[in-house]
Order: C-alpha cells, then structure tokens, then sequence
C-alpha cells in the first residue's frame, strides 16, 4: 500500500503545472472578502469584476456560482521590474481568478506563478522580483481564504513553438512620442469592439513610475482586455484560465529611445499552460490573437 501510495505521489508531481497556483477552501468567502485582503496587504486593485452577468446575459447559462476576474498589481515589486525588463509591465496588472463551480462547496483563487511569468517574458525576465511578488501573492492568498488548501492541476504544459510574447516596435522620435501615443492609443481603442473585446482597465503606470520619483520612461500605458467568448468557452473546460484574463497590453516609451513599444502575452501561454486541446476553445483563441495582432498592426504609425 505505501509502495502504491509512494507511486501515486511521484506520478501527481510529475503531472503538477508549475505555471499556475491554485488554492481553495470549503469556508464561507466572497470575491469582495478577498479583495479586501489584498488591499490591506498593499496592492492596487484595478478591478474585481464579476463575469457571471455578463456570462448570463450573452450565453444565457453559466457554469459557475462565482466567477470574478481580478486585476491587481503591488506597486513596489512592479516599478521595480520594469526598471529590471520594460516589457515587464505587462504584469501591471496582472489577473487573479475567483471562482466556485455550482453545487461545489469549494472556492478557487488561482494566479500565475513566477515560473511562468519568466517564461513570457524571456531571458530578461527579473526572477528574483518575479519570485518575491509570487511569495507576497501565495501569503495574501493563504490569508484571504479561510483554512486554505493548495491544489495541483492534475496536467502538465505542453510545449508551445511560437513566442509567448508579442511585441511591436517602430521608430518615433521622442519628441513626439506623446502625441503618436495618443494617436496609436486612439486606432487601438476604436479597434476593440468590432472585435469582440472589451477593455476592462486603463492604467497609467507612468503616474506610479513618478510618484515614486522614477523618470525612466515618457510614458508607460496598460490596457487591460478581454474577450467575452474566449474566457467563456476556455473557462468551461479549464476554470483556472482567469489568470489570463483580462490580458494586460502594454504601451511605452523609455527616454533616450528612438523606439515605441507595444507588448502582450499572448494565446498561445493558454493553449501552453492550460494544455488545451479542445478544438472550438483553440480556434476561437487563435482568432481573438488574430484579430488583436490586426488592430495593432491597423495602428501602427
């Protein structure tokens, strides 16, 4: 029995997806509750948006007796990555998902690890700071949720060829780098909704670089966006999938650089990390990448 049980063990190590964090309990909590934790611990909430109605209204069912989206990030940590790697800001916020499947007794709160947020980011990735903002994440979490317990994700990431960032550069001169900001950021924004997106959060990152007497950048922007279907269809077969949802887009421009910049982690780190097989989940994540990569593309100078 404990051969088998020792045999058990290894095989659910070996499974574990490392990429995502996830903690549940059977107590009595709300989203509200838990977002009231990471406020007192000091981080930003931009939004705790609650997916059920709109889940509701445009699907007319739903799978979940709670399904929030939160979009949170932890000043200090965050100012200090992107002085470490720009790209980084794309973390700024980041997802946190809520969620309680109906006739469960269990509430889920997942988020992504530091491994994985390395893995997008690339070689230049801050790991250090990326592994500090993830102990911060897992003691919130632990606080929030009464009697926590850590689950594993029984499936592993499959590997993926394609680059899990997309990132667009193009020469500006900085003197004029606000008003083609303001330019992109308008095709950008005019863009969104005939695609099916919805931009959950903008962020002025550049106001907390200041604040904080960084001036590093000319400016630094984030959008946060979702699209209703995708987190919809990906959701029923793997709920964890708020921890990609909304996607932060970033928009920035360092001073003494003659380049803009414009980077978000894209669907292939679902298809990667969820392992994904599901056909209708893939096609419809394979055209909101699509879609986004041509209003982008529609806005560039």
């Amino acid at each position: 029995m404990k051969k088998i049980l020792l045999w058990l063990g290894i095989v659910v190590a070996l499974l574990a997806n490392e990429d995502i964090i996830l903690f549940s309990t059977a107590a009595s909590v709300t989203p509200q509750k838990i977002e009231e934790t990471f406020h007192k611990a000091g981080y930003n909430i931009q939004q705790n948006r609650d997916m059920n109605g709109p889940f509701l209204k445009q699907f007319k069912q739903s799978d979940f007796a709670i399904y929030n989206l939160m979009t949170i990030y932890y000043p200090k940590i965050a100012m200090a990555m992107v002085l470490k790697d720009p790209d980084s800001g794309i973390f700024a916020p980041y997802s946190v998902v809520i969620y309680k499947k109906k006739g469960s007794h269990k509430t889920y709160v997942g988020v992504l690890s530091a491994k994985a947020k390395a893995k997008i980011l690339g070689s230049k990735a801050p790991k250090k700071l990326l592994k500090e903002q993830e102990a911060l994440d897992i003691a919130t979490i632990k606080k929030a949720l009464p009697k926590a317990q850590k689950e594993e994700l029984p499936y592993h990431p499959q590997k993926v060829k394609e680059p899990l960032l997309s990132k667009y550069s193009f020469e500006v001169d900085p003197d004029e780098a606000l008003d083609t900001k303001d330019e992109v950021e308008m095709v950008i924004e005019d863009g969104l909704k005939p695609i099916g997106f919805v931009m959950a959060n903008f962020n002025d990152f550049a106001y907390d670089l200041k604040e904080a007497g960084i001036k590093d950048f000319i400016f630094y922007d984030t959008y946060s966006l979702c699209k209703l279907k995708v987190i919809y269809t990906v959701a029923r077969i793997r709920p964890e999938a708020g921890v990609f949802a909304p996607c932060t887009l970033a928009i920035y421009q360092k001073k003494g650089d003659d380049h803009m910049h414009i980077v978000f982690p894209n669907i292939y780190n679902w298809i990667a990390t969820l392992n994904l097989k599901d056909k209708k989940a893939i096609v419809e994540l394979k055209k909101a990448q699509k879609d986004m990569e041509a209003v982008i593309k529609n806005a560039l100078p």
